[in-house]
């Protein structure tokens, strides 16, 4: 039993890897050295690195494999090895750990928390330097003499000791920075009932930046193996911090010395400061190296679907080791690859005739709708009895051979004609140009159905879905998966984790010689995800409502193009705008879900024809798309106007949206098109 739940996936954090996981599941983005991850963080440059991504784009799990740790593990224990040739050793340290947030309020001045706080991150990282260079001594010759003469140099380093004479080692000079900060530890659990911190109790002895640099320089001078072995201070989650504390790591990182340099790890959102305590400002380039995971990911598609093969092989590989089963590369990748079942749009086609057997299709129950109601109003050109609809019903599911997709595709042509039509064109002449367009596409013969076919099969199919209320499982199949993902390691595999529970209750033996997985169980695993991200956006309050609010509206307004009586031949779920046209509102809440990767921005804008001002390109985030049934392969993308622009990203013109909402649906959807032409507008189409 313990085996049939198994599941190689289950762990989608780095935070939850342990050390030997985190070197087992590495994977570096491309092999080629100069866009590979180490050669782009490059460890033994001096250049502190702030290395930005979403989450999930696997920053984690990248510092981490630079920590002192895994190169322990890379070389097999061999601590010597390591420092000759990798020429550095990673102090990877969680900002979480500090527990930030407890260094603000309780009535006491933000100025007197920034010291407490400066004091007490010092020793704090102390903690992790001092366990990492005892492991380090340990490896080298003559270690005592070098343990001793490196405390001493320490303890020169403090203004005072009450226990200078008692620190002769390590351990004990742990020990007592240990004590130090459970002194402030308690100073702070106290302020608040005190309101104040006693200073007495705390005891300064030393000034910013005095540990973490002196301690790595006094130990490079001791002995040579370590005179050209740089330190670096991996710091990870830097947006938990408050500003004025990531102000304090700024100031840092801007005041580093040799042997130290920095690697500051941040979510997107999270890098909101770049000024120091001396209301400087770093520069990119100069004084950081600003390393964006997300751009570098996204931007060559070839290489993340390599990355993301690796991703789930390496895994399974490891799984089917602890069978018992030795496997190669690719028959791992063969055999999972192909468990999954084909999309295949015969089968929703099919599925749509079972479940219409003994009723009326619902798309000609609306046609018929329609089309009376046109009649009614006088818009049916030569049609003027309501039972004249069902003569045009007859004559539009002639030949289909009871098959709603095609019915789909007659009607949308019948729309297209309609719409255009003059006023000497009768219903008549409209369906016998649909009748032998269709006859010539049935023999596969050039038809106007081959266009029809070529650009709209999929929303129809999405239609269709919808309207019968059954699953659309054109989400399907690994290169799907990795394409939804769209460069982020964790959502790509939380869709694997989800997909091997999802077929694993459904008893379809996913990870078992003969097992598949079903179309049913692919599509809950990734709509399941979809739902994971949407609910998991980190945006909260006022922000966090006006944000959801304009990504219903942008989604409302896609869903209309897409599932109306004429959708557009552009890809649904991206779009242009003109963002400098924008107010301050919109543009804030647009960059706000481009931040959190709500929103995608491409690097392929384009200038408006008139007026010269540049277009910003953006596509909903792609594991957003089963959500509102979105599709995901990009051709051509729509334009919004400023107005509409504003309406759906400005949450104070919330009720503006809504009218011109309605008259863009009027737009797209019969009998209302037509009253366009009663306005001299022209046809959409």
């Amino acid at each position: 039993m313990k085996n049939e739940l198994e599941n190689p996936f289950s762990v989608t954090k780095a935070t939850e890897f342990s050390d030997e996981e985190i070197n087992d599941y590495w994977v570096n983005f491309n092999t080629e050295d100069e866009v590979s991850i180490e050669a782009i963080l490059n460890p033994r440059e001096y250049l502190p690195k702030y290395v930005i991504g979403s989450k999930g784009c696997g920053k984690t799990h990248i510092l981490r494999y630079f920590s002192f740790p895994l190169q322990t593990i890379r070389y097999d224990g061999n601590i010597k090895e390591l420092l000759w040739k990798e020429k550095y050793i990673g102090i990877y340290s969680v900002f979480h750990g500090i527990n930030s947030s407890r260094f603000a309020g309780k009535g006491i001045d933000e100025t007197q928390w920034l010291s407490i706080f400066e004091y007490y991150f010092e020793l704090y990282i102390c903690d992790i330097l001092l366990a990492t260079i005892k492991e380090i001594i340990k490896a080298l010759d003559n270690c005592k003499a070098l343990e001793e003469s490196l405390v001493r140099r320490i303890m020169e380093i403090l203004s005072s000791a009450e226990k200078k004479d008692d620190c002769l080692n390590l351990d004990f000079l742990t020990d007592y920075f240990n004590i130090l900060r459970r002194k402030i530890d308690a100073q702070i659990l106290n302020a608040a009932f005190t309101r104040k911190l006693e200073y007495d109790e705390v005891k300064v002895l030393f000034s910013p930046g005095d540990l973490i640099f002196g301690i790595p320089k006094a130990l490079c001078e001791l002995d040579d193996i370590l005179k050209e072995v740089r330190f670096i201070y991996i710091f990870d989650e830097y947006e938990k911090l408050f500003e004025w504390q990531k102000i304090f790591v700024n100031t840092l990182v801007w005041d580093k010395k040799n042997p130290v340099t920095f690697w500051i790890g941040a979510r997107r959102h999270g890098f909101t400061t770049r000024e120091t305590k001396s209301g400087q400002e770093m520069k990119s380039g100069s004084e950081f190296q600003n390393v964006n995971l997300d751009e570098i990911i996204r931007e060559n598609e070839t290489l993340y679907k390599t990355f993301a093969e690796h991703l789930f092989t390496d895994r399974l590989l490891k799984y089917y080791k602890s069978k018992g089963l030795t496997l190669t590369f690719d028959d791992v990748r063969e055999r999972f690859t192909t468990r999954f079942e084909k999309y295949d749009e015969q089968k929703i086609i099919n599925e749509i005739k079972a479940k219409n057997t003994r009723k009326e299709y619902d798309h000609i129950k609306e046609f018929r709708r329609k089309l009376i109601s046109a009649i009614k109003n006088g818009q049916a050109l030569e049609a003027k009895k309501t039972d004249d609809a069902d003569t045009i019903i007859q004559s539009i599911i002639e030949n289909t051979d009871d098959n709603p997709l095609d019915q789909k595709y007659k009607i949308f042509y019948f729309y297209k004609l309609w719409n255009k039509a003059k006023p000497s064109d009768t219903i008549k002449k409209f369906l016998n140009e649909i009748n032998t367009q269709y006859l010539r596409y049935l023999k596969q013969k050039e038809s106007a159905f081959d266009e029809i076919k070529d650009k709209r099969k999929k929303d129809f199919i999405a239609q269709l879905a919808k309207e019968n209320n059954i699953k659309n499982t054109v989400y399907a199949g690994i290169k799907t998966f990795i394409e939804l993902s769209q460069g982020n390691a964790r959502h790509f595999i939380l869709i694997l984790k989800k997909v091997v529970e999802m077929a694993r209750i459904r008893g379809e033996k996913p990870l078992e010689e003969g097992g598949m997985i079903s179309l049913d169980s692919q599509f809950l695993a990734v709509y399941d995800t979809a739902k994971w991200f949407y609910d998991d956006i980190e945006v909260i309050g006022e922000k966090g409502k006006e944000m959801y609010s304009s990504l219903k509206n942008l989604t409302d307004y896609f869903i209309q193009e897409r599932f109306c009586d004429k959708p557009v031949e552009t890809t649904i779920s991206c779009f242009y705008v003109k963002a400098d046209d924008l107010s301050t509102k919109a543009l804030a809440s647009l960059e706000l879900m481009k931040m959190h990767s709500v929103l995608i921005e491409e690097d392929d804008g384009r200038y408006d024809r008139n007026s010269g001002r540049k277009e910003r390109l953006f596509v909903i985030n792609k594991i957003l798309a089963p959500l509102w049934n979105l599709p995901t392969v990009v051709r051509g993308s729509l334009s919004l106007n400023t107005e509409m622009a504003e309406a759906i990203f400005n949450y104070d013109f919330n009720d503006k949206f809504q009218s011109l909402y309605k008259s863009r649906k009027n737009q797209l959807n019969a009998p209302d098109f037509l009253k366009n032409k009663l306005g001299n507008q022209p046809p959409l189409f």
